[in-house]
């Protein structure tokens, strides 16, 4: 016995339901393939930074540089962290806010993050040189952060910081009966401060020093595309990159799988 036809609306909606299942397994594969080529470069650089021999100032060259040495103000113009008030030639700043899954989970999501260096100077013992961080340079630097909870008033150098960032809305806050509840929150701040030793990586420069001398800056990305300016040291930024890279490929490569079975699977089911 035969079976009936099909009906069209049931034929469109079957469609709209494979469309849009196999395009929630397309988000995942995006978001995977992301997180795999994220971390891979976190992986290779990493290996470059391993394989990158440590310069003395002295014997630098125009070319990749990586020096080691402490950090001094270049000129007058310094900067001062948002959050303590320390003198500083480099801040890292990041606010983040607590997103609920709505199901007892969620995730820390950015709200606003601000990095700033001030033209510095770093000398290791057999000379100085310049070193000006670049609009796509990395700054890497040890941070502090202070978390706000839902039903805590911020503390007052969070307060102070609110006050003088108008890019950050104050968290929302409201009163239940006794309890203020608001927006739960993490404030962030990291510091190069003068006199601190540094690790940087980056493509040197010649340039005039006036009576005809000439000095080195740093101011430029590798050939490779790096430019790493960092309060940690080299092992640290070695082991970092290493786990991060691992960690961000085997998640982005589970991300990929599940999201191409999805896919697959939405125009195979009947």
């Amino acid at each position: 016995m035969a079976l009936p036809p099909e009906r069209p609306e049931t034929m469109v909606q079957g469609l709209v339901s494979k469309l849009a299942l196999s395009g929630f397994g397309l988000v995942f594969v995006v978001v995977g393939l992301y997180r795999l080529a994220k971390g891979r470069k976190q992986w290779v650089r990493s290996g470059r930074i391993t394989d990158t021999e440590t310069t003395q100032i002295r014997d630098a060259q125009p070319g990749t540089v990586e020096i080691k040495g402490t950090a001094h103000p270049a000129t007058d113009a310094t900067l001062v962290g948002p959050m303590t008030g320390r003198d500083a030639l480099a801040t890292d700043v990041e606010v983040e806010e607590w997103e609920s899954s709505g199901q007892g989970g969620g995730s820390w999501e950015t709200d606003y993050r601000n990095r700033e260096a001030a033209p510095m100077t770093v000398d290791d013992g057999t000379g100085e040189v310049r070193v000006e961080l670049p609009v796509d340079g990395e700054l890497t630097v040890e941070r502090t952060t202070t978390e706000v909870g839902s039903d805590d008033a911020p503390p007052e150098q969070i307060r102070r910081f609110l006050d003088e960032t108008p890019e950050v809305d104050e968290a929302t806050r409201r009163e239940i009966g006794p309890l203020s509840v608001g927006d739960r929150r993490r404030y962030s701040e990291g510091l190069i401060e003068p006199g601190e030793e540094v690790y940087v990586l980056g493509a040197a420069r010649e340039e005039r020093a006036g009576w005809g001398e000439r000095s080195l800056v740093i101011d430029e990305p590798t050939p490779s595309g790096d430019f790493v300016l960092s309060d940690k040291s080299e092992s640290d930024l070695i082991q970092e990159g290493r786990r991060g890279g691992v960690v961000s490929v085997a998640f982005g490569a589970l991300l990929a799988v599940v999201g191409g079975l999805v896919t697959i699977y939405s125009w195979l089911a009947a």
